[in-house]
């Protein structure tokens, strides 16, 4: 499943790993994911019902592709670097307590944690956060940036392998090059940054609990720039749980950081330019693509002013979007407008995924259906901010009506509703990596002014530069979004015995079935069913379960329809957030209250 690219060479061997038993080979920091996948391993870990399952967003946020390494269970395969030697094995799920507590590792609960003061904490390291630290730094702030990815970049500036490396660096994409530069940059600067940093908790008024290579990590800064982006939005649908069903990015972040294909065979869906871009990149790469599943109908003449404004705005990314049809094309890989997959079926992982026509009010013509042999679909339908920090936080919110989801509000300094908390980029609305890029700079500008560091005149200049390409970034995702236009899929895929919580593998018919039992919140319904009480605390359940409400009830949901934010914000190891008393009684501090 490895892919090769002629201007893209091994800087070193590749190392020796066991994995159920066998052994196996990958490349000395890759992620286990990545490593596993070009193995051929599809399963990864077992559910509470015996069933395997696989990767699926490929960044830390579902929690799907656990697997027990070193005797330390509930790793995520995605966020976990592969070191020579690793003892890995699929997790399973546990039948007892007992089961459930993983060997101790890391710090001991009687370790002192370390409580660090920044002038500016920036949590993430995609294009906003890379920015604000690299403005605040200018700015002669003390910064700390983390990041939960061993390597930043984010999604959007995902970097190669260190394992890997391009014979000539003209040959890199725009993306890796700005990002590469970006990266260095921050580092040139003197930001503190930690990476493989776990964000757990966040408590007003600003006081962020991180842990990093098993230390507890408190951060009290002056101000904090919360710049955590988006992931991508999950839509039930038949099969969507197997094994080889992926996001978009979850693939794109294979191939581009690990130069690893998800499948041999591959079917791409959804809608937006990302699906396009991945499937060019996959062809080029010389895999397999069977088609592009577009919801959005891209030959419509009715586009074409969008189309227009659009590249007005950035005509480098127009060009780039038609050079990924003209390719796809040249590759007779089927581009198939106003499509959708409809569900994925096989033996324990995906064999066959189904796409149908969807019309402008999103219904499926079931006399379209086509069915496609696969071994991996790659699906991508929007995304969703990442806002566990601002909500934890008491930042104010407001609903997405498009989406569905929250979104953080902010002004045009990238101020929150709450004193010196900074929303920057998708965690406060979706506007694409340009804007986000400048929604960073901004912030980190702004947060350093407010507490009382001068603008030197190079900074200043920069700043104002800045909003006024943030002001074009914005123009032109607009105009993206009209050409990319297309009924909203949610809920329409999934019949009654579909999972719409994959962690607690709670079905649509059961939702529905305490809807009518009188169930009239979503956090009711969570209480009920555990819908939203698995791994990814509702990520991908948690828009679905609320607009399921707002049916039933007729009332439009607002800030508190939502499943209200909880610590832990990601999954953690209790003994790795307690100490231990004077009494020989462990305790952990929990929403303010000891725990004992």
């Amino acid at each position: 499943m490895r892919v090769n690219d002629r201007h893209i060479r091994a800087t070193r061997p590749p190392v020796e790993i066991s994995f159920a038993g066998k052994t196996i080979r990958g490349f000395e920091g890759e992620s286990l994911a990545a490593c596993l996948t070009a193995n051929g391993v599809r399963g990864f870990r077992t559910t509470k019902s015996g069933v395997e399952r696989g990767i699926f967003c490929g960044m830390g946020v579902c929690s799907e592709c656990l697997v027990k390494v070193e005797g330390r269970s509930s790793l995520n395969a995605c966020m976990t670097p592969l070191v020579e030697g690793m003892v890995v094995e699929p997790h399973v799920h546990a039948k007892t307590f007992s089961d459930a507590v993983p060997v101790a590792t890391g710090t001991a609960p009687d370790a002192q944690t370390e409580v660090l003061m920044p002038d500016i904490l920036v949590l993430g390291g995609g294009p906003a956060g890379l920015s604000a630290a690299k403005a605040a730094a200018m700015a002669g702030c003390k910064v700390v940036l983390v990041d939960e990815r061993p390597s930043l970049g984010g999604q959007y500036y995902k970097q190669l392998l260190k394992a890997h490396v391009f014979d000539d660096s003209q040959r890199m994409d725009r993306q890796f090059q700005a990002g590469g530069r970006l990266i260095a940059e921050v580092e040139a600067a003197g930001v503190k940054i930690y990476r493989g940093a776990v964000i757990w908790g966040a408590f007003e008024p600003r006081e962020i609990c991180v842990l990093v290579e098993g230390h507890s990590l408190v951060f009290q800064p002056a101000s904090v720039i919360v710049a955590t982006g988006a992931y991508e939005r999950g839509v039930p649908m038949p099969g969507w749980t197997l094994p080889g069903y992926m996001t978009t990015g979850a693939a794109q972040t294979l191939l581009r950081s690990y130069r690893v294909s998800p499948g041999k065979r591959i079917l791409l869906a959804g809608n937006g330019p990302l699906n396009l871009q991945v499937a060019f990149e996959l062809t080029m790469a010389g895999v397999e693509v069977a088609a592009v599943a577009e919801a959005a109908p891209l030959a419509s003449a009715a586009r074409l002013p969008a189309i227009l404004r659009a590249f007005r705005h950035s005509p480098d990314l127009i060009f780039d979007g038609m050079n990924y049809l003209c390719k796809l094309v040249q590759a007779r890989v089927p581009v198939l407008s106003r499509h959708v997959v409809v569900g994925a079926s096989g033996n324990g992982r995906v064999e066959q995924v189904t796409v149908a026509k969807i019309n402008s009010i999103g219904e499926i013509n079931d006399q379209s259906r086509r069915d496609f042999n696969v071994d991996a679909v790659c699906v991508g339908y929007g995304f969703l901010p990442s806002n566990d920090v601002s909500r934890a936080l008491n930042c104010r919110h407001r609903v997405d009506p498009l989406r569905g989801g929250l979104v953080a509000e902010k002004d045009d300094d990238c101020l929150s509703s709450v004193k010196n908390v900074y929303i920057a980029g998708d965690c406060g609305g979706l506007g694409g990596a340009r804007a986000a890029k400048e929604d960073g700079f901004i912030a980190g500008a702004m947060a350093a002014r407010s507490l009382g560091f001068e603008l030197p005149g190079d900074l200043e200049t920069e700043l104002d530069a800045s909003r006024r390409r943030r002001l074009v970034a914005r123009r032109f995702q607009k105009a993206l979004w009209e050409v990319f236009a297309a009924p909203q899929v949610g809920l329409q895929l999934a019949k009654d015995d579909t999972l719409v919580c994959r962690c607690e593998e709670v079905t649509l018919g059961e939702l529905k079935e305490t809807l009518d039992g009188g169930t009239s919140t979503a956090g009711a319904i969570k209480r009920q069913t555990r819908a939203g009480m698995g791994l990814c605390q509702g990520r991908y359940c948690g828009t679905h379960i609320t607009t399921l409400v707002a049916e039933q009830s007729g009332v439009a949901p607002d800030e508190y329809s939502f499943f209200a934010p909880r610590p832990p914000i990601k999954p953690v190891p209790v003994h790795m957030i307690a100490k231990e008393t004077s009494d020989g009684i462990t305790s952990t501090t929990f929403e303010g209250a000891e725990l004992k």
